[in-house]
């Protein structure tokens, strides 16, 4: 358990050096994971996926780039490499029964956090984007959705199923 401690603790430091050093939020979360093994297998140029959900999405102010990356990484250790492989009778269902209940947990973690999901929320409280506060206070979040994605990588997939749902539009339980 010490271990998975230092690795949460690596992976933070690793996403805040990354965004210190040119990354966007999303890069820096998603790079910190492949550095540090927590995509074992997970081809190293997939973090070109991120590039563009920095901001909010190009910056457009959607949702948080960081909490992005988490999704993302979480999705390519854990989703479906072949959705055409599952039998149309179930395909579609399956997805809120086995997988949902992961993302949906991230999401809502990242909420309680941060207040929102949004970027452009995340970040109205300071006058600027640009200004340093703003990008200490992202460095702060990057750090900590490097950890939270982390945490859900170390949930297998058998016990993310049995994760609780929180609020969603399915009204699943």
């Amino acid at each position: 358990m010490e271990n998975e401690k230092d690795q949460s603790v690596l992976v933070s430091d690793y996403a805040i050096e990354n965004f210190k050093n040119g990354l966007n939020c999303a890069e820096s979360v998603y790079e910190a994971l492949l550095k540090t093994d927590a995509l074992e297998d997970i081809d190293k140029s997939t973090v070109a996926m991120c590039l563009g959900f920095g901001g909010g999405v190009g910056l457009s102010g959607c949702m948080c780039g960081a909490l992005s990356a988490a999704i993302m990484a979480n999705g390519a250790k854990y989703g479906r490499p072949d959705p055409w492989s599952i039998d149309e009778s179930v395909r579609g269902e399956q997805i809120a029964q086995k997988y949902y209940r992961r993302y949906n947990n991230i999401i809502h973690e990242f909420i309680d956090r941060n207040g929102s999901a949004i970027c452009a929320e995340i970040s109205a409280q300071f006058d600027d984007f640009k200004c340093h506060e703003r990008k200490v206070n992202c460095l702060k979040l990057i750090g900590a959705t490097a950890t939270l994605a982390y945490k859900y990588l170390k949930i297998p997939q058998s016990k993310a199923e049995k994760l609780p749902y929180r609020e969603n539009l399915g009204g699943n339980v």
